[in-house]
């Protein structure tokens, strides 16, 4: 294949059309490797990282799109990407009308009754642009990432002392008053409130309330960085007051990976005093020093889920015990004597440690490119060792290119890779829905994981395959339908990511002659 690329002169797009166009461009045929982006300096990195060196590339100005990508030749190319902005337009306008305004400014002037922003561009603009819109009064959704923890705690100073939320940076996962933004999924509305740091987590335990026939007041992301200094949880903290405000807020939902000290002790601290019922899944926190606030503690998000909606007598259904070990004992039936490692491979940065944490606990190390341990992290990201967990989602693997949420063919090549290695018994994915994310993610794995389970069986051996699903019926991606086909493909389907891992665990155990 040859490299083309192509300046579109004065047409700006945001971040998330970029990624998108990027999404749709790279699944034309003929087309290989390929990025779109606006012709900023952060753009510039990240098309030499993939290998693009084109002049072309850099004479363009930051309202000027860039499109770089392998071809059989220029002709396909061409059409390529003009089949790709057609669709953008298509999937921009349909059943939306919407104004287009070239400053920031001028959407602020032609709509006084906004209330929130969502801000997605360059992280070298961003801050500047949520700082006007702060100023303006209305709350920020902070979608784009490369901010400094100093601009970050700068922003979230300015919209707490005005009475104000700046969700983000990196900020996927809202839904306010029932409207899903970003990476959100869809829930009913109902009486719990959840507030965290963790996109993914906020999502799977609005999911599960939602799947036992509640729902949720307010889906507050804050972004991960929110926790971390020097910011230390102010995001977190006006979610909470927020939250004990807000006259649909019945109960309280905090999630996150363990916050660091400085951090945990301020959330500790207003958890104290809040005047609803608190339930605190701070994954890997101290359980007596959560309960001491008078708060419930959840020491994962299914048990966050289970334990709010003990509130109103409902309870989520999932797998038993039973289940699980009936279904590890049918998974290696058939697998070769090789056959002796779990590979996990995850879009969602919390559920990949959810998974490790699960599976460390019943088989021991679980090596990872974001490891549990820093002496269980790999050497080389692309190179499993025994059992591994890889998140596909780290920004080793995004730079330049879409999240998988939103384009899942990014883990093809690692399917194949470790479908492919002889030891591999267990592979390992998560699967997540949004109102951004992609229309149909099973299918566009689908073929990839019949090859690798084709091929086992054509070693001799059987490649016992574990998924779970993050998402609700009201999803576009159909939940139903993409269960459907993981089950028909001969995919081991659990309620959760934690069920999912735990039954990974079993089987690998049970293969290698040990106890479930």
């Amino acid at each position: 294949m040859q490299q083309f690329v192509l300046i579109r002169s004065n047409e700006y797009h945001d971040s998330l059309e970029m990624l998108l166009a990027t999404t749709i461009l790279d699944e034309k045929p003929g087309i290989g490797k390929c990025n779109i982006g606006m012709g900023t300096e952060y753009s510039f990195r990240l098309f030499k990282q993939l290998g693009f060196e084109d002049s072309k590339i850099w004479s363009a100005g930051p309202t000027d799109v860039i499109v770089a990508a392998e071809a059989e030749t220029e002709e396909l190319f061409r059409q390529a990407v003009a089949e790709t902005f057609q669709q953008l337009s298509g999937r921009s306008t349909a059943d939306k009308e919407y104004d287009s305004y070239v400053t920031t400014e001028e959407a602020l002037r032609a709509h006084p009754e906004a209330q929130v922003a969502v801000i997605s561009i360059p992280g070298e603009y961003a801050a500047q642009e949520a700082m006007k819109v702060l100023q303006a009064g209305l709350h920020v959704i902070l979608f784009s990432s490369h901010i400094s923890g100093e601009e970050e705690k700068r922003l979230k100073d300015y919209a707490s002392a005005h009475g104000l939320i700046c969700m983000g940076p990196d900020c996927g996962v809202v839904n306010l008053n029932g409207v899903a933004f970003l990476l959100g999924s869809i829930t009913r509305k109902g009486p719990f409130g959840i507030c965290g740091a963790s996109g993914v987590g906020i999502q799977h335990v609005g999911s599960l309330i939602h799947q036992a026939g509640s729902g949720c007041s307010q889906l507050i992301g804050t972004g991960g960085g929110d926790l971390k200094p020097p910011v230390d949880a102010i995001s977190m903290l006006t979610g909470i007051d927020a939250l004990e405000k807000d006259p649909e807020t019945h109960y309280l939902i905090l999630v996150s990976r363990k916050p660091p000290a400085a951090a945990l002790n301020k959330l500790l601290s207003r958890i104290s005093i809040c005047k609803k019922p608190v339930i605190a899944c701070f994954m890997g926190a101290d359980r007596a020093q959560v309960e001491a606030t008078g708060a419930i503690f959840a020491p994962d998000l299914d048990s966050a889920a289970i334990e709010a909606l003990k509130f109103i007598g409902k309870t989520c259904s999932l797998q038993s015990d039973a289940e699980l070990d009936a279904m590890a004992l049918e998974a290696i039936e058939g697998m070769s004597g090789k056959q002796k490692y779990l590979r996990g491979l995850f879009t969602g940065g919390t559920y990949c440690e959810e998974a490790m944490n699960t599976i460390s606990r019943r088989i021991g190390v679980v090596h990872s490119n974001a490891p549990i341990r820093k002496e269980w992290r790999l050497a080389d990201s692309l190179t499993s060792v025994e059992n591994t967990c890889v998140d596909v989602g780290e920004d080793e693997f995004t730079e330049g290119k879409p999240h998988p949420t939103m384009e899942p063919s990014g883990r093809r090549p690692f399917i194949l890779r470790e479908g492919e290695d002889p030891e591999t018994c267990v592979l390992l994915l998560d699967f997540i829905f949004a109102v951004s994310a992609h229309p149909d993610p099973v299918g566009v794995i689908l073929d990839e994981l019949k090859k690798v389970m084709a091929d086992a069986r054509d070693r001799g051996g059987r490649l016992a395959v574990v998924a779970s699903i993050c998402g609700t019926d009201a999803d576009f991606q159909n939940l139903e339908e993409q269960w459907r086909k993981l089950i028909e493909t001969g995919v081991y389907v659990c309620s959760t990511n934690r069920q999912a891992a735990d039954l990974a665990a079993r089987i690998v155990a049970l293969k290698n002659g040990g106890k479930q």
